[in-house]
Parts: C-alpha cells; sequence; structure tokens
C-alpha cells in the first residue's frame, strides 16, 4: 500500500521472474490435472500475496498483508481477477520455460540455455526428449532420463541415477522445450519442423548422421566433437545445413 493509501498488487509477468519457491508451486499446480482457469488462479492468489476470504458471483472478497504488518480487506471485481489471472499467459503459451529448478536431490542444473554443454549430452537428451514426445506420455522414464543429463554432479557429468518427483519431471519437461525453442530460432537451417505424415524420426541415425556432418567422416575427430560446447557445434552444423541448401538451389536452377 502506498503513501495514498492505493494497494498495488504485483505478479510476475515471465517464467524468468520466478523465484525457485515460485517456480516449485508453479509446476506443482500444472500437475493437479485442474483447468488453466483454476491454474491461473490460484497463481493469482499466492503471487499476488492476498487470501480469498469469500468467493462471489461478482467478485472475491480478499485479504492482503500490507507492508507495514496491518491486513487489508478489499473486494475485487470479476474483470480483476480475469486482467490479473491474463498476466500468466505465458505458463500456457507451449513455448516450455526460460527458468528451471536450479537442483534436483543433489544435482545441479545446467547452464539454462546450455552453455558450456557438452555436445555429447546434448546428444543424449535429445533423443530421450524425442522418445517422449513420439511416446502416448504415460512412461515418464525418458523425462528422467532426460533429466539425468540436465542435472549433473558436482564434475559436471551424468549421475547413474536420479530420483524426480512429478512437478520436477514437468520442470524438466517445460525447460528442454524451451531450449529446444531456442534453438530453432537460434538455428533455423538445422532445426525444421518434422513434414506431416512422414517417416518415423531415427534418433539414433539423426545423431550419428550430425557428428559425421562435423568430423568429415574422420572418426579421430568423433571424441573432440563429442566432449565440444554444444553451442558451437551447433553453429558449425546450422553453417552446414544453409551451404547444402544454398547448394540445392543452385542445382535446381541449373
Amino acid at each position: 500500500m502506498d503513501a495514498n493509501g492505493t494497494l498495488n498488487l504485483h505478479v510476475p509477468h515471465s517464467w524468468s521472474e520466478l523465484t525457485q519457491e515460485q517456480l516449485r508451486y508453479a509446476l506443482f499446480l500444472l500437475t493437479q490435472g485442474w483447468e488453466e482457469w483454476q491454474v491461473r488462479t490460484y497463481l493469482f492468489a499466492r503471487f499476488a500475496g492476498i487470501d480469498v476470504l469469500n468467493e462471489k458471483k461478482d467478485g472475491w472478497l480478499c485479504e492482503v498483508e500490507t507492508d507495514k504488518g496491518k491486513k487489508t480487506r478489499f473486494f475485487l471485481e470479476l474483470w480483476q481477477i480475469r486482467s490479473f489471472c491474463e498476466a500468466f499467459d505465458y505458463v500456457f503459451d507451449g513455448y516450455g520455460a526460460d527458468n528451471r529448478l536450479e537442483s534436483i536431490g543433489l544435482y545441479k542444473a545446467a547452464d539454462v540455455e546450455l552453455y558450456d554443454y557438452p555436445f555429447e549430452y546434448y546428444l543424449i537428451a535429445d533423443n530421450y526428449f524425442q522418445q517422449y514426445m513420439m511416446s502416448d506420455k504415460s512412461n515418464e522414464e525418458p523425462l528422467k532420463e532426460l533429466a539425468r543429463y540436465l542435472y549433473l554432479d558436482g564434475e559436471g557429468k551424468s549421475p547413474d541415477r536420479i530420483e524426480c518427483t512429478v512437478p520436477e519431471l514437468m520442470g524438466v519437461f517445460l525447460w528442454y522445450v524451451r531450449i529446444k525453442h531456442n534453438f530453432s530460432e537460434k538455428f533455423p537451417h538445422l532445426f525444421k519442423p518434422a513434414a506431416e505424415g512422414g517417416e518415423d524420426y531415427d534418433m539414433v541415425g539423426a545423431m550419428n548422421a550430425q557428428i559425421r556432418a562435423l568430423t568429415g567422416g574422420d572418426i579421430t575427430k568423433e571424441e573432440i566433437i563429442r566432449k565440444a560446447d554444444v553451442w558451437r557445434a551447433l553453429t558449425e552444423l546450422d553453417a552446414k545445413a544453409r551451404e547444402a541448401e544454398e547448394l540445392n538451389k543452385r542445382l535446381k536452377k541449373s
């Protein structure tokens, strides 16, 4: 409440603004099987710091604790509630989350955008993500395996096993969705939407093809490529994909 007695309510407007506690709460709500509107209202009430005392047809009777420790009651009309809840569009936009839990158990998260991350781990992680996306989503094992390559030990290595709660797996999924979205924008020649009705995605074949493209078929370079930074590797692959596109265009014109 400001000096004029006006009550100002604030909520985060992006994933990146969420604290770790807020992020865990959001992931919990998303795994409860609730309707989107219900999730939005719970997010609003929690993040704005209000207690809903009574829900009426035309709005909510609410209570909030001010900076001075006093409790103030006020009424929010339905249009105001809807307006605040629209702030959480980012939770449901389908682009994933540019924020992640900093740790799961004893293991620490990799960089949120996968900087200083080995290309080899990316290939394995992407394999498990594709497995999950191509499944009926009833089996969580691919997500658990994905988590093993996003949450690493003190030496930056993938653990043999990691225990994850359902909300934590949701966090892993949303984080990787954002990684894929980010890579598709940064490397448009390399990452293209799959054609509808095409053949099943050959994950192992695709992984080997990427490595061959970078080594030029020289197997002595394979280990170096696997340990290379993923951003560096994808930059090179995107350049090769662009060159191939330009060559195909010239051949079609000739």
